[in-house]
């Protein structure tokens, strides 16, 4: 399958790449939705010590691209933290360390929060939203953060949970590789290609772009309901002349499926019928690894990439169809029927 972030994820616009090396770095997780709210045991420790607490190591968050000596110092901080408590000959009691885990939590979540609210650019005609590499690195490490807080938290401060912390994969097990230095998506490359796409506003509104600090090895782009996921190439690889502004239209597909039509075909058999009707698509595929064979016959990624070769900018439309499917732009009368199928739907959803 596709790597996924959730069950409503679909993607990938990929390039492939040889000799991946594994990065020795935090994996990268996107932050999409606020943490829920809180359990009984945080109103019952409010109530004793309200507020919230910086975690004790005592690092600036969201300095620049010092993500990851943070994360670093986090991890043996938390170490510390549980195995002092574990002799109880010094350091905090357990309920002290409750308290202190739950507060370091809020105060994260603030910080989170306040990232989220601050993009690195914001579209004033069409808001959309995109964080750069130090924006988006420092709010993976503080959701991983938070992620292991609340694992000690349920299991009693079990080490285990700060020990087997994966430092090279996603949490779908998406490996994570060293980038080619310099060579990040920019910030302007990916607001040319969103902006150039004439597509109704309604398809752009609150859509997030991360890019990521790290590479995703030969997948260029993972893209969901709302936001997608920019990964830099592999250090010591070539990639295509327009890989910037093909990933960022095709990935932008995927969002306008799983928004506007379903994410998949029992979300809405009415809906995708029709798309396959226009296209001659005998049945419907589900995705597979990027360039699979599962991946040229995809459904979904056929959907995909008609939106990139039919709204794309002329860079992000350069490259040929992708998928088995003959590219729509060979057949006028399919390619305005396509166009307005999904003006249609995007309109009355």
């Amino acid at each position: 399958m596709i790597p996924r972030w959730h069950s409503g994820i679909e993607t990938v616009s990929g390039h492939r790449f040889s000799n991946p090396k594994l990065m020795v770095a935090v994996p990268v997780i996107i932050i999409l939705i606020c943490l829920g709210g809180l359990t009984s045991g945080y109103a019952l420790t409010e109530e004793i010590m309200p507020g919230c607490h910086k975690p004790s190591h005592d690092m600036e968050i969201a300095e620049g691209d010092g993500f990851i000596r943070w994360f670093e110092s986090d991890i043996c901080y938390l170490t510390g933290l549980v195995q002092d408590n574990s002799r109880r000959t010094h350091g905090l009691s357990g309920f002290g360390v409750t308290i202190r885990l739950m507060r370091e939590i809020r105060f994260m979540e603030h910080e989170i929060n306040r990232l989220q609210d601050h993009p690195s650019y914001s579209s004033p005609e069409l808001g959309f939203h995109v964080y750069d590499t130090d924006a988006t690195g420092w709010l993976h490490v503080l959701h991983k953060a938070v992620s292991i807080r609340k694992n000690l938290l349920a299991s009693h401060q079990d080490l285990s949970f700060v020990e087997r912390v994966n430092i090279n994969e996603l949490p779908d097990g998406t490996p994570l590789y060293e980038p080619a230095s310099g060579k990040a998506p920019k910030i302007e490359e990916v607001v040319e290609t969103l902006a150039g796409m004439p597509l109704p506003p309604e398809v752009f509104r609150d859509y997030k772009v991360y890019i990521l600090p790290f590479s995703m090895g030969e997948i260029s782009g993972l893209g969901s309901k709302g936001y997608m996921l920019l990964g830099s190439p592999l250090l010591n690889c070539n990639v295509m002349e327009n890989q910037i502004a093909f990933t960022v239209a095709h990935e932008l597909g995927h969002h306008i499926h799983m928004t506007f039509l379903g994410t998949a075909y029992e979300e809405n058999p009415t809906g995708w019928d029709e798309y396959m009707r226009i296209r001659g698509i005998p049945k419907w595929t589900d995705t597979g690894d990027v360039n699979s064979r599962g991946w040229f016959e995809s459904t979904e990624e056929t959907f995909a990439e008609d939106i990139r070769v039919l709204f794309g900018t002329c860079q992000a439309a350069s490259e040929p169809h992708g998928t088995i499917y003959k590219d729509p732009r060979q057949d006028p009368v399919v390619a305005e029927r396509l166009k307005e199928f999904i003006d249609r739907y995007v309109d009355t959803c």
